[in-house]
């Protein structure tokens, strides 16, 4: 095999493995993203679960309702 017929069989194997490489770092990305956001949404369910809302007694957000119309 000669010098040219190496380089050129490489090149076209690189060619393969860069599209092969991206999609595969594409769907590793995509899946932290969905197990992230699915560990987030874990976390709202708990927080809002009933009887496990917590609030601060000494906030005043939610104490003041204007009633006149």
């Amino acid at each position: 095999m000669e010098i040219n017929e190496i380089s050129s069989s490489a090149a076209v194997a690189s060619e393969h493995t860069v599209p092969t490489n991206h999609t595969i770092k594409s769907a590793e990305m995509a899946n932290n993203q969905i197990e992230k956001t699915g560990e987030q949404v874990m976390q709202l369910l708990e927080v809002t679960a009933p009887g496990k809302l917590r609030t601060d007694p000494l906030s005043p957000l939610g104490s003041l309702l204007d009633v006149t119309a």
